[in-house]
């Protein structure tokens, strides 16, 4: 497979488009869990939990599929501190995150176990013509996460599970650089981490459930190409690095029919403290610069997640919650191909499962706090891309389970 660069600054995603711990996508990993805010740590009969907690499925009774996915609008507006004739709109096309989980009962304690999801996002896309192409005009980074791992029950009560992630990620960022054009950089790479996860059933109407992901470091290699240098690539070259998360939640049963979660999430966004690419012979410097240094001094941050589902009856239920979900970006470099800031999310869900097949069906709107471009984006932009972003996002996701 040829490598070529991973830009961190366009997001990571299956293909969709979302702002918050700065690319981060936690609730979307499923209907069940968006439709309950992802606050599922806790709890131990979600399919889903494959990825959120995997310790929490050690032992299951039966053989589970689940396969499904978020489909996401943003709509972001860019107010311009230079008059509304300068103002644009991000295109806000559907975008599409799947997943699927497995789960294999291996014997009365131990299950393995089977995740394939996003759990990072971004598009964004702005006409080639705005104000602002200098610093961004397309920017993509998909990742997909295949996550094996196994599930044991260390007492009756206690669980815990052990797998590894191996990453496939690839990435589009474009951007104008005057009489070059229109700058084009693609690539792919591959990287691996692990994780590990613990559930202790601690008496039966409460459950406690934590999960550590590692980084996940690439070593990108790839190509820069300019639309008014036809035939002409240069090879390109950065390190970056996905953040470590630490997810602790607990869930609650004593009401009737009633189930309850609330999760604390804590991302390692300081890892992402600035982008440097090296670029190859013949590169066009000046009047670029050869390495391109871009700060980011981005900062840990928390999350916190409370929601719950009712059971209607026994095939019926009905989800809802609310996301906080602090944002990573440091005011001063805030910029256009990830305009982030903190973010608030309503949710809200319903289930229905039969004695095998099941479908999970939520809906969640999310809005962002206004933020400007960063100062130091817009002494680089020459003061074209001084403004203000604001941003409301639908999220709808969809999936179909079956249990052996």
């Amino acid at each position: 497979m040829n490598k070529r660069i991973i830009l961190l600054c366009a997001g990571i995603a299956s293909a969709a488009t979302v702002f918050g711990a700065g690319f981060q996508l936690y609730t979307e990993g499923s209907a069940e869990a968006l439709g309950q805010a992802g606050a599922v740590s806790g709890r131990t009969n979600l399919i889903s939990q494959a990825w959120y907690t995997p310790a929490a499925l050690a032992g299951a009774d039966r053989a589970a599929i689940m396969a499904g996915s978020t489909f996401v609008r943003i709509e972001t507006d860019f107010d311009s501190d230079l008059g509304s004739g300068f103002d644009s709109k991000m295109a806000d096309d559907w975008r599409m995150i799947p997943h699927f989980y497995g789960v294999l009962p291996v014997n009365e304690n131990v299950t393995g176990l089977l995740s394939v999801n996003a759990p990072y996002g971004l598009i964004t896309e702005w006409t080639d013509n705005w104000i602002g192409n200098m610093a961004a005009t397309y920017s993509e980074l998909k990742t997909i996460y295949v996550t094996p791992s196994v599930a044991a029950k260390v007492t009756e009560d206690l669980s815990l599970s052990a797998g590894f992630n191996v990453v496939s990620a690839e990435a589009d960022l474009q951007a104008f650089r005057g009489a070059l054009g229109m700058r084009k950089l693609e690539g792919d790479d591959i990287g691996y981490g692990y994780t590990a996860s613990a559930h202790w059933q601690m008496a039966d109407e409460w459950g406690l459930g934590a999960r550590y992901q590692s980084r996940v470091k690439f070593k990108l290699e790839g190509e820069t190409q300019f639309s008014n240098l036809p035939g002409a690539k240069f090879d390109t070259a950065a390190n970056l690095e996905l953040p470590s998360t630490v997810n602790i939640g607990v869930a609650n049963s004593s009401i009737d029919r009633l189930h309850l979660g609330l999760d604390v999430v804590w991302t390692e966004w300081s890892t992402y403290d600035q982008l440097v690419y090296n670029f190859g012979a013949g590169y066009p410097t000046p009047p670029l610069s050869n390495p391109e240094v871009t700060p980011k001094n981005w900062k840990d941050v928390w999350s916190i997640r409370a929601g719950g589902e009712y059971e209607l009856n026994k095939n019926w239920v009905v989800r809802g919650g609310y996301v906080w979900d602090g944002s990573p970006v440091d005011d001063q470099s805030r910029a256009p191909e990830l305009p982030g800031s903190s973010r608030h999310m309503l949710m809200t869900g319903l289930g229905w499962k039969g004695e095998q097949l099941g479908v999970d069906l939520a809906y969640s709107f999310l809005w962002a706090e206004d933020a400007t471009t960063g100062a130091n984006v817009v002494a680089a932009t020459g003061g074209a891309t001084a403004g203000s972003y604001s941003t409301e996002t639908h999220l709808i996701a969809l999936s179909l389970s079956y249990e052996f």
